[in-house]
């Protein structure tokens, strides 16, 4: 990796690290991202899931094409007790709460995807 490269990919580690709230432009000035609202500016969102992580991936770019920006960030998934569910579902049958045996039926399902 070249200096050039190299003092960019530093810069945008740092700024990754200290909260994602600044972008390097390539010619090495710095600017904040646009506000979600901001009409020269249209923004997606695209969200992918592993096993204990949901990573988000932002994109501006300005309407006239000129700009692009992104932004990553991870989040770590909250641990779901599985057995713990199918007790609680266990008991909800047992006890004829069928709402509450659904809910539970539909939290161990998306937990054990």
């Amino acid at each position: 990796m070249d200096n050039k490269n190299n003092n960019k990919y530093m810069k945008d580690l740092f700024a990754l690290l200290l909260g994602g709230d600044m972008f390097t432009q390539s010619n090495g000035s710095s600017m904040d991202f646009p506000k979600d609202e901001d009409p020269n500016w249209s923004k997606t969102v695209e969200t992918s899931e592993t096993k204990s992580h949901i990573i988000k991936k932002e994109t501006w770019i300005s309407k006239d094409g000129s700009c692009h920006m992104e932004r990553f960030s991870t989040e770590i998934k909250k641990s779901v007790d599985v057995g713990r569910l199918k007790r609680q579902l266990k008991k909800a049958i047992d006890m004829e709460d069928y709402e509450k045996a659904a809910e539970l039926r539909d939290k161990i399902k998306d937990a054990e995807k």
